[in-house]
């Protein structure tokens, strides 16, 4: 059961975060590769399940494990976008 020290995320933020859709994340949660736990209408999932997919994604990419904590509407991550470090000048 979460409780108030706990670091939980629902499904959306989780896919979020990994750049899925939400039903790749409910697909997960209902083969049992992604451990949740059903709170009334909402699953959540203990941010050590969320690390152990997040490195398996990573590892299969060939990229270091990592967790980036969700943005809230109208915030922006710290850092450059990838539009910005794109060149997408026609000058040559």
């Amino acid at each position: 059961m979460p409780t108030a020290s706990d670091e939980w995320f629902t499904l959306p933020q989780i896919a979020e975060m990994l750049g899925v859709n939400p039903s790749t994340v409910r697909h997960w949660v209902n083969t049992g590769r992604l451990s949740a736990e059903k709170r009334g209408r909402r699953w959540l999932v203990e941010r050590e399940d969320l690390e152990t997919i997040m490195a398996q994604r990573r590892r299969r990419a060939g990229r270091p494990a990592l967790i980036e904590p969700p943005v809230e509407p109208g915030e922006q991550r710290k850092g450059l976008s990838m539009a910005a470090s794109i060149d997408l000048s026609t000058d040559t």
